[in-house]
């Protein structure tokens, strides 16, 4: 019956039920025994298990409905040669292995957040060169405008000042002419004097009365822009956090025959720039698409055009013979292919020269969607969606149509998997069809006007 207690406190004579056992020493102990046992330097390292593992068929306490038991010296006999024991190998050597690669994660992790400290920094400090070359030339600007407005005032300052002067001096000639002929001559010459010095007087007169009336007290004034048009900010600085790359599975489910997928649905999205339009007003987009060398495509229905953008900024805009609806790049090439808003022609664009070469006439492909794969193009119609070969595009030749399970009404979108499988909108419905046209999913969503 000593096993039923704690052997240290048992060869002590005190009886205190076991908790744990000590897989070294292969003795029980009680609560109090295993703390010491944990911090004595000889049994620090030692492994306790709880001692229910261990279980003993005469334990009335713990196991009464227990049958069958067997001793833990005979369930333990050849464990290390045991499948357990394997399996317990490699359960520790995969959880080891894995946060191996999650502690070089986060260490590889760390030097990119350092290298991303120092890119931002040094963008930081090329947007305030640039601002401080903006506001220096601004201030150029100014200091011209300070110049040109001064010099035409003064220009025009000069030139009513000898006007004013000349007056003056008029004035002074008839005032001495007055004098002179009151001091030395006779009446009568100053009568004549008076009256013929009198339109002179009214002449000079008026113009200083112009003078007056058109006299403005000129300032400079300095009128500062608004408020919301000045520098509030440089921007943000956010951090962005994306999925691990290498989701951890359990090891058992490592080891189950039917594999275990793990889906990461994004729930959310993050904003990362906005495009430079460079002054150009896009009026309707109904259609875009991103090429294989990640440029940006977009038709605008109301500009009747093709806007190309690269590098986060605008670059140029093409118009097409007939008006474009949408439009998808073909992977692996540098073609993409545009519906039409109302005549029934798709057409196809360089994407490298940027021109329109080539376009066909297809079953009432306007003002429809359009998708393409490396092999085929799909083009939306009102009761069907038309499947062309890209081989034998040309020519024009139809694969095969694919009827649409909503039975007539305009499509949304259409999308086609890694796989062949078709997913298209239409009004709050999105449906998904085999590559034969087999229909297998419905979905109702608010808003399925574009799916991807």
């Amino acid at each position: 019956m000593a096993a039923n207690y704690c052997e240290p406190c048992t060869a002590r004579g005190i009886k205190l039920t076991a908790s744990q056992w000590c897989t070294e020493c292969e003795e029980d102990l009680c609560s109090d025994c295993t703390e010491v046992h944990r911090v004595q330097k000889i049994s620090r390292n030692h492994h306790l298990v709880e001692i229910d593992i261990c279980c003993k068929e005469f334990w009335p306490k713990n196991h009464q409905a227990c049958r069958n038991v067997i001793s833990i010296d005979i369930a333990s006999k050849n464990s290390k040669q045991s499948q357990s024991f394997l399996d317990s190998e490699e359960q520790l050597s995969f959880i080891l292995e894995t946060l191996e690669k999650l502690r070089q994660n986060f260490k590889d992790n760390g030097s990119r957040i350092n290298q991303e400290e120092t890119q931002i920094l040094k963008q930081i400090k090329i947007l305030k060169e640039n601002i401080i070359k903006k506001l220096e030339a601004l201030e150029e600007t100014l200091s011209k405008q300070i110049s040109e407005k001064k010099d035409k005032y003064l220009t025009s300052f000069k030139r009513q000042e000898k006007y004013i002067m000349d007056l003056v001096n008029s004035l002074k000639a008839e005032k001495e002419a007055l004098e002179f002929i009151r001091d030395h001559g006779s009446d009568k010459q100053m009568f004549v004097s008076i009256h013929s010095s009198t339109p002179v007087l009214h002449e000079i007169e008026n113009k200083v009365k112009q003078l007056s009336e058109t006299f403005a007290e000129t300032s400079l004034i300095f009128i500062q822009s608004n408020q919301k048009k000045q520098i509030a900010d440089f921007g943000s600085i956010e951090l962005k956090e994306t999925p691990c790359s290498f989701p951890f599975v359990p090891y058992k489910q490592c080891q189950s025959q039917v594999p275990v997928v793990l889906n990461h649905q994004k729930t959310s999205f993050t904003h990362l720039y906005n495009i430079n339009m460079k002054g150009r007003f896009l009026q309707g987009v109904s259609g875009l698409t991103v090429s294989d060398n990640n440029r940006l495509i977009c038709c605008d229905v109301q500009k009747k055009g093709v806007y190309f953008c690269d590098e986060n900024e605008y670059q140029i805009a093409v118009s097409t013979p007939y008006d474009p609806w949408d439009i998808a790049s073909i992977p692996g090439t540098t073609t993409a292919v545009l519906s039409s808003r109302y005549e029934p022609f798709i057409q196809f664009i360089d994407l490298g020269t940027r021109r329109i070469f080539k376009h066909i006439e297809v079953k009432q492909s306007g003002g429809y969607v359009i998708a393409a794969t490396k092999d085929n193009i799909f083009v939306g119609t009102e009761k069907e969606i038309q499947v062309l070969d890209i081989q034998n595009v040309l020519s024009g030749h139809f694969e095969r149509t694919v009827s649409l399970k909503h039975g007539q009404g305009p499509i949304g979108n259409i999308s086609v998997s890694s796989n062949g499988n078709i997913c298209y909108s239409n009004n709050h419905k999105i449906f998904c069809t085999t590559s034969d046209g087999e229909f297998f999913s419905f979905l109702f969503v608010t808003f399925p006007s574009w799916t991807t």
